[in-house]
């Protein structure tokens, strides 16, 4: 079994498509827990969906993620009149925890302005409405909820002022916890150059106060917020290095009277920015990149932040696939250190490896949207949403492209040829004159191309027809004993990256879904296994996502009963019989019933037996 499937990134199953991922850890059924709170990209064509979903781990193993289904949906703030335009969808959320009400707090933004009309949402003027900015609705709201898997409940417009056209974009949050047990509590938003911030009433989480009455500030007129309640972050712009802020705010208390304000600047949106402070208010320090994708991805925005769990600290963030529309999360380890008033988080590399610090074991197999380096127009084609996660390697039209997989792991020892090392692919071949050139070169000497060795070309008709299909192929990699390069590094072993340059023929040469290194004729250690839904269910559906699972893997049911019945149960066996644990998800009023299972190595079936609604 490979022990660092789930520490690859993306770190989630293919078809999760999770940006904007707002990590925190709080404590669930007597354990701590990291929950990632994210947008949902599910829309395809435009930025995120109609719902906010929640994934966790255990603190102590993050590669153990559990799918815990929709917190809440769009639907509840139509049901108080907001926002009601075609396609409205959610934007990027934050959760916490207050320890004095003992309640957590999602906060979100609608994505869509809309017009305050009695229609697309209240008539302006009309007793308890709030105005967005320049007349039209408000965006940002919050919902309550006993517990961080939701469900989220009893949405609240916040009275936040918007101070571009982008509203109040991206709402974060933070319960500054004191040493006496008060708390107080701060609210961020804002985008391209609106920054926020305004403290706001510890009781109902939501209300802008003054900081020194801690009651609200009014204005006298309007009866709403008053503005100079409300104040920017980057208001310093020799002390914030004249960076501004384009969007994606998040604060995080990493000690007593230590604060990092992460997030994505207008000089470089790809890229997840830092500034510190000793206070929650600032004034903000600038620190510098914690991570920037443009340096081998295509250009695209970036949402993430950090957070610390068993003593060490992460940083989350998320990758375009297809487009900025198809996205999903990211982790990498990050060093954190305090000196004197400076914090300092050197900027790491986006990588394949993700958490698995010495690189994933190159004899695993991985789907292709691990790849972290790319050239020229190849792309994951997210937009297909293949709901077994193989989302393809697609547009290999032109010369020299590059995909690149940062690191994988080839073991103490040199591999030699009497391992009989073959490259196992899911693959189409689209030309008959495609070839893959893989090519390695050590973890030190990977921003130098020049030092890249080949370590063999594989000609894809020799195993393959272009029939339109994909294929499970392995191809041999000989000739490794005399490769003067590659003995030259030391041979292949150790933490490598693995580079595939395709040749060119003015058209697309071919797609990929998987790999995997092999020796001999081994069988594949961490195979996708399939989730069959039993056909003689009656009265009701079951759907599975993804349809197949790696070892591990969390597994969605969804559950919807014909009109007039009800689940009476689900029941998940592996191939062998045994009885595999299926946990439920929250209930929420616009979701189906769902729940997660964790897939054994073994094909499972579902059944379920639904009965007249009592």
């Amino acid at each position: 079994m490979c022990q660092n499937l789930f520490a690859q990134n993306p770190f989630l199953p293919g078809t999760a498509f999770i940006p904007d991922g707002e990590p925190h850890v709080f404590e669930y059924k007597g354990e701590k827990r990291v929950f990632i709170y994210g947008s949902r990209d599910e829309l395809v064509t435009q930025y995120c969906g109609y719902g906010h979903d929640v994934w966790s781990a255990p603190d102590n193993d993050l590669t153990q993620w559990t799918n815990h289904g929709e917190i809440f949906n769009i639907q509840q703030v139509w049901s108080l009149g907001f926002g009601k335009v075609e396609k409205q969808s959610l934007g990027a959320p934050d959760c916490v925890y207050n320890p004095v009400t003992r309640k957590y707090y999602l906060y979100t933004f609608l994505l869509k302005s809309y017009k305050m009309d009695g229609k697309e949402g209240p008539l302006a003027g009309s007793p308890n409405t709030i105005e967005g900015f320049e007349g039209n609705g408000p965006v940002c709201l919050m919902a309550v909820s006993d517990s961080p898997i939701g469900p989220f409940t009893d949405p609240v417009i916040c009275d936040w002022p918007a101070f571009t056209k982008d509203g109040t974009a991206d709402p974060s949050v933070l319960v500054d916890q004191h040493d006496d047990g008060s708390v107080r509590v701060y609210a961020y938003w804002g985008m391209k150059k609106g920054d926020r911030w305004a403290e706001i009433d510890p009781t109902d989480m939501h209300t802008i106060i003054d900081s020194k009455t801690k009651k609200p500030l009014l204005d006298r007129k309007t009866k709403q917020t008053d503005r100079n309640a409300v104040f920017r972050m980057l208001n310093n712009p020799a002390l914030n290095n004249y960076s501004t802020f384009f969007e994606a705010a998040s604060v995080k208390k990493i000690a007593n009277g230590k604060y990092v304000f992460i997030y994505s600047s207008n000089e470089r949106i790809c890229a997840l920015t830092y500034c510190y402070s000793k206070s929650p208010e600032g004034p903000w320090t600038y620190g510098g990149r914690i991570v920037d994708n443009g340096k081998t991805w295509p250009f695209g925005n970036n949402h993430g932040s950090i957070f610390q769990a068993s003593g060490k600290w992460y940083v989350v963030y998320h990758k375009q696939t297809y487009n900025d529309y198809n996205r999903q999360t990211m982790i990498e380890p990050i060093q954190l250190t305090v000196d004197g008033d400076k914090i300092i988080i050197p900027e790491v590399e986006m990588t394949s490896q993700g958490l698995a610090s010495d690189g994933l074991n190159a004899f695993c197999r991985y789907n292709v949207n691990t790849m972290c380096y790319v050239t020229n127009r190849a792309f994951i084609a997210g937009q297909e949403r293949n709901d077994d996660g193989l989302n393809p390697l697609c547009g290999i039209d032109q010369r020299n492209t590059v995909v690149g997989f940062k690191y994988l792991n080839f073991g103490e020892a040199s591999v030699t040829d009497k391992d009989k090392l073959n490259l196992r692919l899911n693959a189409m071949m689209v030309s008959p004159d495609a070839q893959i050139t893989l090519l390695v070169v050590p973890k030190a000497d990977v921003n130098e191309a020049n030092k890249r060795v080949t370590l063999a070309t594989l000609k894809m008709s020799d195993l393959m027809k272009t029939d339109g299909l994909y294929h499970n192929v392995s191809f041999p990699v000989v000739g490794i004993d005399n490769n003067a390069s590659l003995n030259a590094i030391g041979g292949l072993k150790g933490q490598m990256a693995l580079f595939m340059l395709f040749n060119d023929n003015g058209k697309e040469t071919c797609r990929l879904k998987e790999y995997e290194f092999a020796k001999g004729n081994t069988p594949t250690p961490n195979p996708l296994r399939l989730v069959k839904v039993d056909e003689k269910i009656t009265n009701g559906t079951v759907t599975s996502l993804p349809i197949k699972g790696h070892a591990g893997e969390s597994i969605k049911l969804s559950v919807v009963p014909q009109k007039g019945y009800e689940l009476e149960t689900i029941v998940v066996k592996d191939e062998k019989g045994n009885m595999i644990s299926v946990n439920p998800n929250a209930k929420t009023l616009y979701t189906p019933e769902n729940f997660n299972f964790k897939m054994p190595n073994y094909t499972v079936t579902v059944s379920a037996k639904f009965t007249l609604t009592k």
